[in-house]
């Protein structure tokens, strides 16, 4: 692992209105005006205030006349929660309160404490909700490290990083000298905590100095971890090609069944790529292999799209083979979700 690794703050945008999200497991007090657990996901933001929602669901909805509660951070005063209206009718209904959490506050379980008004009598209910701690980067590499470029071929190169809290991770190699970038996207969630990512480079890259950047986001709020690498030069000089470039697009989320479409552009120096044949892949989540899906032609502005029907979570990218005078390009890695 890369010894230097350093954490910085990087765009953090949007204070996010969280809605309820996983049950968490929370005692109920006797004789509780509720069924079940409380429903929440709660964190510690980067920077700012955010407003989270708890969701619970209240018990004969039609004769309670007012809900108010508070929340406790640990070792921190309480904290007013505000409910909403709710429905009046059936059995049981869901409300939901806000709260504001600030980037000092504490991770842990806070104590959340429900009063509800039914006429002249009223009930207090207690419950736990577990909030996470920001996300964090603990470790980033780059192998091998240094990269040795070779004359007419491309070098695989691996990223992993250790990550905590963040919904995606995703990262860049950039050269300290031209800013010439890789940008492998978002990496595989491996489910222990750690990310990882292939790209391949090609001959013509800065030799020299290169800085491996780590962006870990939940809700807006991003941030970034950097490591230090080396590049050296192919022993026999750089093959004379022209350098590609594709991007690829994708939507985050997509509902099982619906045809959704991939799309990106292709370069050939700083030009469009006419009819450069454009390969899609996917991998499903979980798994190590990609899986050619179809085959797209560039248009004279070197724009490219393709329609797919949504099956599995998983992640696209695109590539266009070298030619004898084009070199190879591989897009940055996206992610999907299938509901």
């Amino acid at each position: 692992m890369m010894k230097r690794l350093r954490l910085l703050l990087a765009t953090a945008t949007g204070a996010a209105l969280l809605l309820g999200g996983t049950g968490l497991q929370a005692a109920n007090a006797a004789g509780s005006d509720f069924n079940g657990a409380a429903s929440s996901d709660a964190y510690v933001p980067l920077d700012k205030e955010i407003q989270v929602t708890v969701t619970l669901k209240l018990k004969d909805p039609g004769t309670a006349t007012g809900i108010s509660g508070t929340v406790t951070p640990p070792g921190k005063a309480d904290r007013a929660v505000a409910f909403g209206d709710w429905t009046k009718s059936g059995s049981e209904a869901p409300v939901s309160g806000t709260f504001g959490i600030g980037k000092d506050d504490p991770a842990g379980d806070w104590q959340l404490h429900v009063k509800v008004t039914r006429g002249t009598n009223s009930g207090d209910n207690a419950f736990t909700i577990k909030v996470t701690a920001k996300q964090g980067i603990t470790a980033a590499s780059v192998t091998p490290n240094p990269v040795k470029l070779r004359k007419g071929k491309d070098v695989k190169v691996s990223v992993e990083a250790t990550a905590n809290g963040a919904s995606t991770v995703s990262a860049k190699l950039v050269s300290n000298d031209t800013g010439e970038y890789y940008d492998l996207g978002a990496l595989d969630s491996n489910n222990d905590g750690t990310y990882s990512g292939v790209t391949y480079m090609a001959d013509d890259s800065t030799a020299g100095a290169w800085t491996l950047e780590v962006y870990a986001t939940r809700a807006g709020q991003t941030l970034k971890g950097v490591a230090g690498f080396t590049v050296e030069e192919p022993t026999g000089g750089v093959s004379k090609k022209a350098k590609a470039r594709i991007t690829l697009q994708a939507p985050a989320k997509v509902a099982q069944g619906k045809r959704f479409k991939v799309a990106g552009k292709v370069l050939r120096g700083s030009a469009a790529y006419k009819g450069a044949e454009v390969e899609v892949y996917f991998k499903a989540k979980g798994t190590t292999k990609y899986k050619l899906m179809g085959l797209v032609k560039a248009t004279s502005t070197g724009k490219y799209a393709k329609l797919f029907k949504a099956a599995k979570d998983g992640y696209w990218r695109a590539k266009v083979e070298s030619t004898s005078t084009t070199r190879s390009a591989l897009s940055p890695q996206d992610f999907v979700d299938v509901r």
